[in-house]
């Protein structure tokens, strides 16, 4: 599947800035508790967070993350630019996720 039509979910926010697309197919308190700690540094930076789980998110997500917990990170055109393993999450993941954002702001600032 496309993952292009999975993320027409996120049509209203379309050109308002990069977006994250954190996928937790087996949602547990620590991991969404580190997502929501993460979205603050990730707002510092101009992206906006979306953590999608199987009772909330779109169909065809079980298509985006077939090999477990995963990060799209989306431009502001809603084009899918990275996806990155989410098995582990600490601060080199933050980190790695923050400098994709500053990467596709610079190329393509909105």
């Amino acid at each position: 599947m496309d993952p292009r039509i999975v993320f027409q979910a996120l049509q209203p926010y379309r050109h308002r800035g990069p977006l994250v697309v954190a996928i937790e197919p087996d949602p547990i308190p620590e991991r969404l508790g580190w997502w929501e700690e993460a979205a603050g540094p990730l707002a510092q930076v101009g992206a906006a967070l979306f953590v999608w789980t199987p009772a909330g998110g779109p169909t065809g997500l079980a298509a985006l993350a077939p090999e477990g917990p995963a990060i799209w990170i989306l431009d502001a055109y809603l084009e899918p630019r990275a996806r990155l393993s989410a098995w582990t999450l600490e601060a080199p993941l933050l980190q790695r996720v923050i400098t994709w954002i500053e990467g596709i702001q610079h190329e393509c600032p909105e």
